[in-house]
């Protein structure tokens, strides 16, 4: 195998879709995320799957013909990643109180990013379940695959992906001279929010890839997460599992004068997209930039997140998912 670019840990989520209550197929879910961390490495990046599932791999052929893209939804710590699967709860005007299932494991494993035949390739092993089954075939995960994966050209438009753009720094944004795609020699170019990527579905066996995959993941630990408080039925026979957590209340508390907690898990310290999404906690949505900040700041919000939200675009706002996907847009 030719030199790997990085290696590490690799997992799956899927969100079901706002206040579900069973999950039967693809049409009960969201969205799909799948997770990496690198070895050795301080972040963790969380990717959002397009069509909410893997691209297909066509047995028999070296590429499938159906091409799929992925974009980096946010990158930070593993427990910044941990909290931003939790569930949420948001009000809106029209239809009231809302609430978002946590997102669920569905897979765990280790992956390798390497380059071969001049392209560059994504490769993983699943290592939970043991045996893929009905939500891992939903969802297009394999026991183990690998993809020809590139990155896009920011700077050029390419229909059908997301219009959000990565804030490239002038080393990598400069790879891409006038080319729509390269391939991915840097691990950076995997850390910027609102990176996106072109996967094709390449082999079903990794025997085919000459690649040899090691280590054991370890999905909880790695992400801050209690395991006796997620459904695991996914992970652990590959069943479709419906969420069953609540999402977390907590009254403000901390005295601010002091350096104190600002409202505890509710309204987090950080200007992480998970923090951030706590710190709008009680939200009426549609609303406006300036109703963000005004609920952020009666949730006793750090300065940090005030200051995010201040760089958020002033318009209309109809569900939280468009004020994540605006701070894409700005980080």
């Amino acid at each position: 195998m030719a030199d790997h670019v990085e290696k590490g840990d690799i997992y799956f989520f899927y969100r079901p879709k706002v206040n579900v209550e069973k999950i039967d197929s693809l049409d009960d879910i969201q969205r799909l995320h799948m997770v990496l961390v690198p070895d050795d490495a301080q972040n963790a990046r969380l990717f959002l799957v397009g069509k909410k599932r893997m691209p297909d791999i066509v047995k028999g052929k070296s590429r499938s013909t159906q091409r799929e893209w992925m974009m980096n939804d946010m990158t930070g710590k593993p427990q910044d990643i941990g909290e931003a699967l939790a569930p949420m709860e948001y009000e809106t005007k029209t239809r009231g109180e809302q609430e978002q299932g946590e997102a669920i494991p569905a897979g765990d494993g280790r992956y390798v990013i390497f380059e071969r035949d001049n392209s560059s390739r994504l490769a993983y092993r699943l290592f939970s379940p043991e045996k893929p089954g009905k939500a891992q075939h939903e969802l297009g995960i394999l026991a183990e695959a690998s993809y020809v994966i590139s990155v896009r050209n920011p700077a050029i438009d390419v229909p059908g992906f997301p219009d959000s753009k990565p804030n490239y720094p002038k080393r990598l944004q400069d790879k891409f001279a006038d080319k729509r795609w390269i391939d991915i020699d840097d691990g950076k170019l995997l850390d910027y929010e609102s990176a996106q990527f072109l996967m094709i579905g390449a082999h079903a066996e990794l025997s085919e890839e000459g690649v040899t995959i090691t280590g054991k993941p370890n999905l909880f630990k790695t992400l801050g997460l209690k395991k006796r408080e997620w459904p695991t039925d996914a992970l652990e026979s590959g069943k479709l599992a419906e969420p069953h957590m609540q999402p977390e209340i907590t009254e403000p508390k901390g005295d601010r004068s002091k350096g104190g907690e600002r409202g505890g898990k509710a309204a987090s310290a950080t200007a992480s997209a998970a923090g951030i999404t706590k710190a709008l906690k009680g939200t009426g949505f549609p609303c406006s930039k300036a109703d963000l900040i005004k609920q952020a700041k009666a949730n006793q919000a750090a300065k940090e997140v005030i200051e995010v939200l201040n760089e958020l675009p002033g318009r209309r706002y109809e569900t939280m998912a468009d004020v994540q996907k605006a701070l894409g847009e700005i980080r």
